[in-house]
């Protein structure tokens, strides 16, 4: 009987493999498209699935980052049109005043995983002040360490240093007063 149970339980996850792979069949595709209407940055995402718009499907929007994609507010639902209607902050901050956003369908039980991108002149441009770049500071390398680091780890060492040479004296101290007292 335990042969048939795992012949049964096989044929089940073999089914239900099958079931699954065939839930998210539907390809969709989105179109970004990017407008200025009364001073606000709007950016609105077309879905549409072999020709027709998608309607209902929730999509997010992110725009790129040093090391990840930053979400730009909750998943918005797609409307009648298969429109999702964004309103994209003015202060995400930018080296040149480009953003590279994202569009993206994820984890829906009809349609696909699916991300497209655009970029857009919309960013506020970030100037460093590097006016400062030789003074001593904490994050500096050896030469720009602060003066009380470079003593302080200057004595540490020292005194390492110090209590390993007298440790070392103090062997040879026992060693010469066992030879005078053993004569």
């Amino acid at each position: 009987m335990k042969n048939y149970n795992c012949f049964i339980v096989s044929c089940f996850m073999l089914l239900f493999s099958m079931t699954a792979s065939f839930a998210q069949d539907k390809e969709a595709k989105i179109t970004l498209t990017f407008a200025k209407v009364d001073s606000v940055n709007v950016c609105k995402a077309l879905v549409t699935s072999e020709g027709s718009p998608v309607i209902e499907i929730p999509v997010n929007l992110s725009v790129k980052r040093l090391f990840s994609n930053l979400a730009l507010g909750d998943a918005v639902s797609t409307d009648s049109t298969g429109v999702a209607t964004f309103e994209v902050p003015q202060d995400i901050p930018s080296r040149d005043g480009k953003l590279t956003i994202f569009a993206k369908i994820e984890d829906d039980e009809n349609y696909m995983n699916t991300e497209t991108s655009g970029e857009v002149n919309w960013g506020t441009i970030v100037v460093s002040d590097n006016s400062n770049i030789n003074e001593r500071s904490i994050a500096a390398g050896r030469n720009g360490a602060p003066i009380y680091f470079i003593i302080s780890s200057l004595l540490v060492i020292g005194l390492v240093w110090g209590f390993l040479i007298y440790s070392v004296l103090q062997v040879f101290k026992i060693k010469r007063l066992g030879t005078i007292n053993k004569d």
